[in-house]
């Protein structure tokens, strides 16, 4: 892991101003991207302008995603995991899509976790 760097972003009515380890950024970030987690240092990406070249005075450490979205693994099991099987069974056997066929209730019981992990 890297060390993080310290990132500040003010507001002055007008635009924002932005800086990482005491440097001014601002006019060359268009985005920023912040994720903080309750128990972990926030996560900032800076999205660059198109300006064809990288800025040679700009020296930042970052974490480098390439391609490898996250694992949804320990999220699903923290999910399924916080359920009551008896709310599961019965919400399945209460679904109007219910079908009397081999695997007609695991279906049931996934479509109802599927709708219930997406909040509807």
């Amino acid at each position: 892991m890297t060390t993080p760097n310290r990132f500040q972003m003010t507001f002055d009515g007008r635009s924002y101003a932005l800086t990482v380890d005491g440097r001014d950024v601002s006019e060359h970030v268009t985005a920023v991207d912040l994720h903080a987690d309750a128990h972990d240092v926030p996560r900032v990406v800076l999205h660059l302008g198109p300006t064809g070249t990288w800025p040679a005075e700009l020296d930042l450490l970052a974490r480098v995603e390439v391609g490898a979205p996250p694992d949804p693994g320990p999220a699903a099991a923290a999910f399924l995991e916080a359920l009551d099987p008896l709310e599961v069974e019965r919400a399945a056997l209460a679904r109007m899509d219910l079908e009397n066929v081999p695997g007609g209730g695991t279906a049931a019981v996934l479509r109802q976790l599927s709708e219930w992990a997406r909040g509807t």
